[in-house]
């Protein structure tokens, strides 16, 4: 949760809602905010976080968006959803960044991202972390390198990658 608080600041006492829906909920908004998930996956998100218990009158509306209005409409409803449940994102800096890259590790992780994909989506995030921005720079360069050359094992590459995730994500 520490890791959320870089990313969203609490504004006020609300009760705690579940840490974890709550965080699946973040991380897809911070996807959402970098161009990495649709607007209609900020739709799926609303709804899983309803069924496990984050309730607002915006993450309803959020939730109920038909495909036709959702592109219009979630950019309006995001921090009136963020705001109900008392939270309020930044602007796109490094901690939206920040929580981006730890979101996108966490789907590697769980193995709905593959590694290198990870890498290359996280290669222009920015996060001010210089360790981090190093490894993963070293990792882009690695799968470039062996995509240019016909390099069919990146396994190496891979566990370097998934570990570098792991690290990211917390899990």
């Amino acid at each position: 949760m520490n890791a959320m608080n870089d990313v969203l600041s609490r504004e006020s006492s609300v009760p705690s809602p579940p840490p974890a829906a709550l965080r699946a909920f973040v991380d897809r908004v911070a996807l959402w905010h970098i161009g990495f998930v649709w607007s209609d996956e900020l739709v799926a998100a609303a709804c899983d976080a309803l069924v496990a218990g984050l309730d607002s009158p915006a993450l309803c509306r959020l939730a109920g968006l038909s495909r036709r209005e959702v592109d219009y409409e979630a950019p309006l409803l995001v921090p009136e959803v963020l705001d109900e449940l008392g939270w309020r994102a930044p602007e796109s800096d490094p901690r939206t960044h920040a929580a981006a890259l730890r979101a996108l590790a966490a789907l590697t992780v769980r193995g709905e991202l593959s590694p290198g994909r990870f890498v290359a989506e996280s290669e222009w995030l920015v996060i001010e972390e210089p360790e981090a921005d190093r490894r993963l720079a070293e990792l882009n360069g690695a799968y470039g390198w062996a995509e240019w050359n016909d390099v069919p094992a990146v396994a190496d590459l891979d566990a370097g990658a998934l570990a570098e995730a792991r690290r990211l994500s917390g899990l």
